[in-house]
């Protein structure tokens, strides 16, 4: 399989984050496993379960540098995954499972690791709360993106919009790689939890939005 052709495994429309940095470089990867290496997409799957269980750890001790390090290298297997998965059509229910585990695992142990730590060295309650916002921001979003995600394929097809294409909103990747990569190299693992607090808070709500204005319109 030629390399330009691999793009269209990827899902969109793409994160920006995603757009413009990760998918750049799983894309190589997922190039190189579908022509050479041929790893069962379950397996990357698993590592990247793996260098999430490290990524959590780390951020709950306090070890931020390591913690991103890990993160990235965890939100990059599972960027790769999936495109894997679809190239080699070796899509699964045990692979969705995995999928869903692993950045379950991954979003919400990050989260409540650093607030965790935060807590702890600090005793600011403020950082309890603040977990607790994101965790209803985050359910929230849980169960409207789907359906913001479906009424945005009508969309999608009135505007004849194809290929591989980048979001033209923030999405929450964008806010996790801020928080959990790289703001956290730069010690600015606050200013990190703020950013994906609110950023989670304002899509959530931006969702309920769009969905009150456009979602529930029928087509004549």
């Amino acid at each position: 399989m030629r390399y330009r052709e691999i793009m269209k495994y990827f899902d969109t429309p793409a994160a920006p984050i995603c757009y413009v940095f990760v998918d750049r470089i799983a894309s190589f990867f997922v190039w190189f496993n579908v022509n050479f290496l041929k790893m069962h997409p379950n397996y990357i799957s698993i590592l990247s379960g793996i260098f999430t269980v490290f990524s959590v750890v780390n951020f709950s001790r306090g070890l931020f540098i390591k913690g991103a390090l890990f993160y990235f290298l965890a939100f990059l297997f599972d960027a790769i995954d999936g495109p894997s998965a679809r190239a080699l059509n070796k899509t699964s229910m045990l692979g969705v499972i995995l999928e869903v585990w692993t950045d379950s695992l991954r979003l919400v142990g990050s989260t409540a690791g650093i607030s965790w730590y935060l807590y702890k060295s600090t005793l600011d309650e403020k950082w309890l709360l603040i977990l607790f916002i994101w965790l209803v921001s985050f359910s929230a979003g849980l169960w409207l993106y789907p359906k913001a995600k479906e009424s945005f394929k009508d969309f999608k097809k009135e505007k004849k919009v194809e290929g591989y294409y980048i979001s033209p909103v923030p999405t929450w990747m964008d806010y996790e790689m801020m928080a959990f990569f790289f703001l956290p190299l730069f010690g600015q693992v606050k200013l990190g939890m703020y950013i994906l607090v609110i950023g989670y808070f304002i899509s959530s709500l931006g969702m309920s939005g769009y969905l009150l204005l456009l979602g529930g319109k029928k087509k004549e």
